[in-house]
């Protein structure tokens, strides 16, 4: 059944509509995406201070803490998993609860304890089902 001329120029409007909506949410997310590289480059000279510093104190100090030595079997693990909230984010939320998947079943025939912390909606609500 064809459609009249007027549906088929709504129709294009409509499309029109969602492509510049869709176009305005990539540079808004661009432009994020941007800022937090800049305060993640800005923060840089910080934490390799503060590495720096922790790795001296580790080294250098003859205290024996659970802090400063390493187990020589654990068993225990922790994992933590950081999805998005919302937003366009759906591959980097499944990639990384893929990942986790994975990550826990080795850590689990290695036969470690594993304790799994999860920040994000997605990464919850994976859990949660």
């Amino acid at each position: 059944m064809a459609l009249s001329l007027r549906e088929y120029r709504a129709r294009i409007k409509s499309t029109e509509s969602m492509k510049k909506i869709t176009r305005a949410m990539e540079l808004i997310a661009a432009s994020r995406i941007i800022k937090a590289q800049q305060r993640a480059q800005a923060a840089a000279p910080y934490a390799r201070e503060l590495t720096r510093a922790v790795s001296a104190v580790a080294t250098f100090s003859n205290v024996d803490h659970p802090l400063t030595t390493e187990p020589e079997d654990p068993k225990r693990a922790a994992v933590l998993i950081v999805t998005s909230d919302r937003g366009l984010a759906g591959a980097y939320s499944s990639s990384v609860l893929k990942e986790a998947e994975r990550l826990i079943e080795k850590l689990k025939g290695e036969g470690k304890d594993v304790h799994v912390y999860v920040s994000g909606r997605k990464g919850e609500a994976y859990f949660k089902f």
